[in-house]
């Protein structure tokens, strides 16, 4: 009997070990909500392979919090704010995740934010509505440059250098190119250059044949176009090279990514956009980044693979610094609190949580591929 109670005691011992391996050894889950069907599905790509590399790298170093490592959890938002809820509360629910982030679309964005907001840490990385960080949420922050951020650079370049006569505007009617259509006028208006014609059009537009040819009717000097899905962008520019074109084109900066200009088949040549990343890069902490992605993917990396490998890092970096993956106050406080190395320097976020890119680059299309016309140092 003795005996028999000594092995019991044992194996309760011995499971009361198990257990707490266990949960010493219990992955960090991280979900992220990311197009990977629909009209935005080239986004998703870019979001899966910049997170694989950041947790890749994470969990070579021993992961976080005492040997945790790194779990990641993919839903498809399918581009849509229905998709966009469904697939947050899926995270949340089924895949126990500690923190979400992805988003590539403000309007899901902005969508996701209200089952978040007050329920969990989310870091968009590549959405770019001011609204997102507008709400006063403690526990939201944003990677990428917010609209005002991207459109106060390139809108300067625009006037500026540019220096356009008329301009004629045509874009979807969605919270991101509110923004940029709002920024646009106010600053052609300081610059008192004339916005001759203001085009919108719903999210399932696929001919655009009439606006253009409306647009071209007032000869305007310059044409603005603001669309952040890459395959419905692609059938625009397209369209404009059927119609003719015209003698200035610029594209609203942070949407130019590759999964747009393949499928454009030369039509955005010429265009000038501005984005926060550049490869080649000048910066010698950007190139280690770009030396591992094109090691793994056999491709230069582009914005969307680095900002989502920016956001998957400084989740991680903060929870550790914290002591913690639960308490959001804590995690949020450390995250304003600290500056945080990235491939693009140190990033460093404001009351509203929005980090601000230390540099800005102004594009052309050339052959299929964007070429570097300046890059600004931003303040």
């Amino acid at each position: 009997m003795v005996q028999r109670m000594k092995s019991m005691a044992c194996a309760v011992a011995l499971s009361s070990l198990f257990s707490v391996a266990a949960t010493a050894a219990e992955t960090v889950r991280i979900g992220i909500a990311a197009p990977f069907s629909g009209g935005a599905a080239t986004y998703g790509q870019d979001v899966r392979r910049g997170a694989e590399l950041a947790v890749e790298g994470i969990n070579a170093k021993g992961g976080i919090l005492g040997g945790r490592l790194i779990e990641l959890v993919f839903e498809d938002d399918k581009g849509s704010p229905q998709g966009g809820v469904a697939a947050v509360q899926k995270l949340m629910s089924v895949g126990r995740v500690k923190a979400i982030t992805g988003g590539t679309n403000s309007s899901v964005v902005l969508a996701e934010s209200s089952v978040t907001k007050g329920r969990m840490l989310q870091v968009n990385a590549g959405a770019q509505a001011d609204a997102i960080t507008d709400q006063g949420n403690p526990w939201m922050f944003q990677i990428n440059n917010t609209v005002s951020g991207n459109s106060s650079a390139f809108n300067a370049y625009l006037v500026d250098v540019m220096k356009p006569k008329t301009v004629a505007y045509m874009g979807e009617n969605t919270e991101f190119n509110k923004t940029v259509l709002e920024l646009l006028r106010e600053k052609l208006k300081t610059a008192n250059i004339e916005l001759v014609n203001v085009s919108t059009y719903d999210a399932d537009t696929n001919d655009f044949t009439s606006i253009i040819t409306k647009i071209k009717s007032l000869k305007p000097d310059m044409l603005y176009v603001s669309d952040a899905y890459p395959a419905r962008a692609a059938q625009l520019w397209k369209q404009v090279r059927q119609l003719g074109g015209f003698p200035k084109e610029v594209m609203s900066p942070g949407v130019v990514v590759p999964g747009l200009l393949a499928p454009a088949e030369g039509a955005m040549d010429g265009v000038i956009t501005g984005e926060i990343f550049m490869v080649p890069s000048q910066q010698e902490e950007t190139k280690p980044f770009i030396a591992e992605f094109e090691k793994k993917f056999n491709v230069s990396p582009g914005k969307g693979n680095l900002v989502i490998y920016e956001a998957v890092s400084m989740i991680a970096a903060a929870m550790n610094k914290a002591g913690t993956d639960t308490d959001y106050d804590k995690i949020s406080n450390t995250i304003r609190d600290n500056a945080w190395p990235s491939p693009r320097g140190e990033l460093k976020f404001d009351a509203k949580g929005r980090a601000r890119a230390p540099y800005f680059f102004i594009q052309q299309v050339k052959g299929g591929k964007l070429t570097q016309l300046e890059m600004i140092k931003v303040n």
